[in-house]
């Protein structure tokens, strides 16, 4: 079955009166990792501690540097991907930025990809 003529382009102008009538919201990437990190629910509570011990795991394998590529072999269970983001980002206390960047490697679509690269800063107590 094949539409009408004049259809999809009526459909095209149709999608763009809704957008201007209701536009999408912007994404606000800091503001969705910081809701991400701060859920108060218990089960996003360890996921956290444990996406934290898997950058300390990688962490000390690779000289207190760390990619999202070297922290995933540690992650262990099933946490919400966008967790390891919001973990695994500048925080005082407990990563800093560097300025280099890695490629992610391995066997999957992002090996190309690059990465930044952050320091774990050494807990002092």
């Amino acid at each position: 079955m094949t539409a009408p003529a004049g259809v999809q382009p009526d459909l095209f102008a149709f999608l763009a009166v809704c957008d201007v009538l209701k536009p999408r919201p912007v994404h606000d990437t800091p503001a969705i990792l910081h809701a991400v990190m701060n859920d108060p629910l218990p089960a996003r509570q360890t996921d956290r501690q444990h996406i934290e011990a898997a950058i300390r795991q990688a962490a000390a394998e690779h000289g207190g540097y760390v990619t999202a590529a070297w922290v995933r072999p540690h992650i262990t269970r099933d946490v919400l991907p966008q967790m390891v983001g919001a973990v695994l980002r500048a925080r005082a206390g407990f990563l800093e930025p560097t300025s280099r960047i890695e490629r992610n490697a391995g066997g999957n679509g992002n090996a190309l990809k690059w990465s930044p690269v952050w320091r774990l800063i050494p807990r002092t107590s």
